[in-house]
């Protein structure tokens, strides 16, 4: 196996989430159905009485059901449906995980975007002069939001703050700095 192709799939390991949960949980569901279901024809074939219901009792009453079973049936249906549906979102949803790749020279370097927001946020209050606190940041694909809650009394240039979060961000990885959009709150607070 090619270097390149070990780290395609370390990327893609570390970017997207893994699916073995719900295929266990299914799985051991599926096998605890079987198990009872062998178990029940098993007690049935020697004589035994039956541990939760017969199978062949379950049978005929599905054939002919009354309305307690048909209730029972309709509830159990809808329990069903529900659990396929979850299943089949977990399936053909893409499962990614806060994370980005970033381009390098001696192999996969994975950046969190709790990194990225932090050095937009960094960046963004450095332009501002403001307080630690007073920037702000979230960052979700290639789209980092900043908020900068203001001085009192001193005015915050958006894209002067803008042009630098972009900067900051670039230094990572071009892709970062792409879209950028920055929030000046109105009301500011005391230094």
């Amino acid at each position: 196996m090619s270097n390149g192709s070990v780290e395609r799939r370390i990327r893609r390991r570390s970017v997207h989430r893994s699916r073995s949960t719900a295929v266990a949980v299914s799985l051991v569901v599926l096998a605890l159905v079987a198990a009872w279901i062998g178990t029940e024809s098993v007690l049935r074939a020697i004589g035994r009485p039956p541990l939760l219901a017969d199978p062949q009792t379950a049978v005929d009453a599905a054939l002919r059901p009354d309305a307690a079973f048909v209730t029972i049936a309709e509830v159990i249906a809808v329990v069903l449906v529900v659990v396929g549906v979850v299943l089949v979102v977990l399936a053909l949803k893409p499962g990614r995980q806060h994370r980005s790749v970033v381009q390098h020279d001696r192999g996969a370097v994975i950046i969190d975007t709790r990194i990225v927001a932090s050095t937009a946020a960094n960046a963004a209050g450095s332009a501002a002069g403001v307080p630690e606190g007073n920037a702000s940041a979230t960052a979700r694909g290639r789209r980092t939001d900043v908020r900068v809650v203001p001085v009192t009394g001193v005015p915050v240039d958006e894209d002067v703050v803008r042009n630098a979060v972009r900067a900051r961000l670039s230094g990572l990885d071009e892709r970062f700095g792409q879209r950028v959009r920055v929030r000046v709150e109105e009301k500011g607070t005391l230094a």
